[in-house]
């Protein structure tokens, strides 16, 4: 069974090879092959870099509001504040 295995293998990758290698339309395989191999790179380059950029901005967020949970609430001294400034003024 090994054998018979290894016979189709070697009769695939011969195939292939003839395929394109093939002096008549070897040359525009090849060359629709390289095509496909850039797009779908620059396809994938452009989804990570993209997820990345996503990942950074979500991580940036996170920060920000674990910085301003930790932060004392000063809302209400100045709310406070203004009050009574304007208590002063007569307003």
């Amino acid at each position: 069974m090994r054998e018979v295995m290894i016979m189709l293998g070697a009769a695939g990758l011969g195939a292939a090879v003839m395929y394109l290698l093939d002096p008549d339309r070897g040359n525009r395989r090849r060359a629709l092959i390289r095509d496909k191999v850039t797009k779908l790179n620059r396809q994938t380059q452009e989804a990570v870099s993209g997820k990345v950029h996503d990942m950074t901005n979500r991580a940036k967020g996170m920060l920000h509001e674990a910085k301003s949970a930790m932060e004392p609430d000063d809302t209400s001294t100045q709310h406070q504040r203004v009050r009574s400034a304007s208590r002063v003024a007569g307003l």
